[in-house]
């Protein structure tokens, strides 16, 4: 029997397989499993949060109250900045990841500020857990990261 939405592949389907996840909810729940690691040190991790604008896929709060934004991207290749933009083997994104979290971090300090009447401190990632990331440094105040690098920038993370 042929199945719809799958164009009749039922390799990843049999007694004991369930369909396999998109790319990119494999790389969120990735990046969700080392995250989890910071809850024995005294962390807060959250994952998957609504927001006006689709979703926050990891909030990270440190037992010093700075606010970690992690939004993971599932791309493969290699990630690089030409002093311009972010590039995905050589090439823009179809959608910059740069405005994405910046939206984000507007949403947060917003919803901060109404909650508990002040700004917080927010240190914003993106991490590829799929990709060769070839920067060094915070591009437009946001550290890019390889998945591999994330647990020892957060818990090392002094503002």
């Amino acid at each position: 029997m042929v199945q719809k939405g799958n164009g009749g592949n039922n390799r990843n389907k049999g007694p004991d397989r369930r369909p396999r996840q998109p790319r990119w909810a494999e790389a969120e729940e990735e990046v969700s499993r080392l995250l989890a690691e910071l809850l024995l040190d005294g962390y807060l991790v959250l994952n998957n949060i609504p927001f006006p604008y689709g979703n926050l896929d990891h909030l990270v709060i440190k037992p010093n109250g700075t606010i970690v934004l992690c939004e993971t991207k599932s791309h493969c290749g290699t990630v690089t900045w030409n002093s311009k933009q972010l590039l995905i083997n050589g090439r823009p994104f179809s959608s910059n990841p740069i405005t994405q979290v910046n939206r984000s971090i507007r949403w947060i300090r917003k919803m901060t500020k109404q909650l508990f009447g002040r700004n917080p401190w927010i240190v914003s990632v993106l991490v590829f857990p799929n990709a060769d990331v070839l920067i060094k440094r915070s591009v437009k105040r946001i550290n890019v990261l390889n998945s591999k690098d994330l647990l020892g920038f957060i818990r090392s993370y002094k503002r």
